[in-house]
Formats: C-alpha cells, structure tokens, sequence
C-alpha cells in the first residue's frame, strides 16, 4: 500500500485528484507500483569527464560506439568546474561520479578534478574503473585527492576468462592493483570503501561463486550485476537472464541521478550512451533547472501512469534488473 509519509509529496507533484488515482492503481496493482519521492536536486550527478577508454571488452558498448564521429571526448575542464561548484551550492550531500561512458583514468587531471570536489564540500565522490592503470602513481593520486568510494570492474576469476569477456591480458596486473589501492586507502582513511563488480554473463558465470569467495573480506563489497542490453547496442546472445514482467514500476533513474555527457548534454538514462534522448544542455542551464524542466516531469508522469510512453523507455528490456 502507498506509504502515508508519502501522500503529501504525492498532492504536491500531482494534484490531488491524480494522486487518489494513483492510490487506487497503486492499492489494486499491491504496491507494484509505488510513487517514488522527487529531490529537489539529483541525489547523485554522474558526468562523463571522458569516453575515453583503453580496453575493448566484449559486453561494453563503448566498444561499439568508440569509432562513431562525436563518440569519444573529454569534458571541458570549466564545464566540469561548473558542475562541481553547483552541485556544493545546492547539494553537497549529493554523491558526484566523475565518469560515466569512459575509463576515468584516461585523464591526467582526474585527481585535480577530484580534489576540487572534495574542496568544494562535496561528501561523497566516487569513480568506477577497469584497474588496469590503477598504477602506484595513479593510487597515490587518488587517496592524497580525497576519493572516498572506489569500483573496480573485473568480471572474472581467472585470466583466461578476463580474456574472453574484457580482450585484455592484464588480469594479473588489474588483481595486484587492486589489492594495493584496498591496503593504501585504508591505511590513509579506513572510513575509504572499495567495490569489486562481476558482470553475470555466460563467458564467466561459472567463475561467479570463486570471485565472491575471494574477494570477500578484501574488498568492503563484492557487487554481482546483471548483463544489461543497453537498448540493443550490444550482442545479447546467451547472456540475459529471464525475467518475469507481470508489473513495470517507474525507473529509478529518473529519480535517483542525471546523467552529463561530456559534450554537456544531460540525460536522464544510463544506456542513452549517445544522448540522443537528452533533456538539456549543462553548458546553458543548470542541473537544477534540467532536473526540473517540464521534459523531466512528463517523462516522469508517463512512468508514474504506467503508460512508458517516451520512445527510449517503452522497448526498454533492462527495466527489470534496474527496478530491483
């Protein structure tokens, strides 16, 4: 049943009449379809500082997309400035990832960008990246920088299948790093945290179980993530897991985070790798005003009115592990 807390947010972004609507779907659907609560800033800011990316993985689609025209790019040093200085204006609770599309990485001038956040006020930064150059340099970059939460994707349990799904040699080099960015982090601030991520899809599931085991107790957390289709840009051949779809709730996404490509325009999806569908443009408006624009709201009612009726969203196939 909608939570009571809840119905005052409800009137207010709905109307009252709307929202007894909504009530009654929400009573006779058993709460599949709960009305998630709007921030008045996205909790979280992810912004592509580069797609930049130095391996070719398999389940990836900037492996598809790295030879278009406009693909690949770093942000502006001042656009990501800009971003930074409204995100600790009006939300410094707001968790800020500097990457998104590439291999963070890549740039020379992450730990500038970093520390700049962390100057800001900005409590909670943190990035994602494949580990291969986690390098001692690049380690001691990071921590003196003030990075507070780290991700390193793997995806396997052996070399031979960090191989196959990543087109990389370097397994032993990504584990090592890895290893010594968990020892420095906690030796300089043990309150630093440290995920190690698993893609599930059929060229390494079978090393799932020896991944977890491992990396349990290393790292603060061990994540398992579903193969996602990212709208038909990759091969889904043998790698998506069933799911039943008796009831679509809203995507969370448009609700928890906003999305800056490099080239400063926002999306509001994930797997919009190209910004085809983006809802503003940063370098003209602020994140504040996108986050709240009227494109924003009827994208969010069409899912709120369970019609998904936006062109991205309605052959969405990855909404069932999103939603989990």
């Amino acid at each position: 049943m909608l939570r009571s807390h809840l119905l005052p947010l409800v009137d207010s972004f709905l109307g009252e009449s709307r929202r007894r609507r909504l009530v009654a779907r929400v009573r006779r659907r058993g709460d599949a379809r709960r009305v998630p609560q709007l921030a008045e800033f996205p909790p979280m800011v992810m912004i592509d500082t580069t797609t930049r990316c130095n391996l070719a993985c398999s389940f990836c689609p900037n492996s598809v997309l790295s030879g278009e025209a406009g693909f690949l790019g770093d942000m502006d040093r001042d656009l990501y400035f800009k971003l930074v200085d409204e995100i600790a204006r009006e939300s410094p609770g707001t968790i800020l990832r500097p990457f998104d599309g590439g291999e963070p990485l890549m740039r020379k001038d992450l730990g500038e960008f970093i520390a700049y956040a962390k100057r800001k006020g900005i409590r909670r930064v943190s990035i994602n990246t494949n580990g291969t150059i986690l390098v001692r340099g690049r380690r001691r970059e990071l921590i003196e920088a003030g990075l507070d939460h780290i991700e390193v994707s793997i995806d396997a349990h052996s070399a031979e299948t960090y191989q196959r799904v990543r087109n990389s040699p370097l397994y032993d080099r990504v584990v090592e790093n890895t290893l010594a960015y968990i020892e420095e982090s906690k030796t300089a601030d043990p309150e630093r945290s440290v995920t190690v991520s698993f893609i599930e899809q059929m060229a390494n599931r079978h090393e799932r179980d020896a991944f977890e085991g491992f990396w349990a107790g290393r790292a603060d957390h061990v994540s398992i993530r579903e193969f996602h289709q990212h709208n038909g840009l990759v091969n889904v051949a043998g790698h998506v897991v069933e799911h039943a779809t008796s009831a679509r709730p809203p995507c969370p996404f448009l609700w928890n985070r906003i999305i800056v490509n490099h080239d400063g325009k926002v999306r509001f999806c994930e797997f919009d790798w190209k910004g085809e569908h983006a809802l503003g443009d940063a370098r003209v408006q602020t994140l504040k005003e996108i986050w709240h624009s009227a494109s924003y709201r009827r994208l969010r009612q069409s899912h709120l009115d369970g019609t998904f009726d936006h062109p991205y969203c309605g052959p969405c196939e990855d909404w069932p592990s999103v939603s989990k």
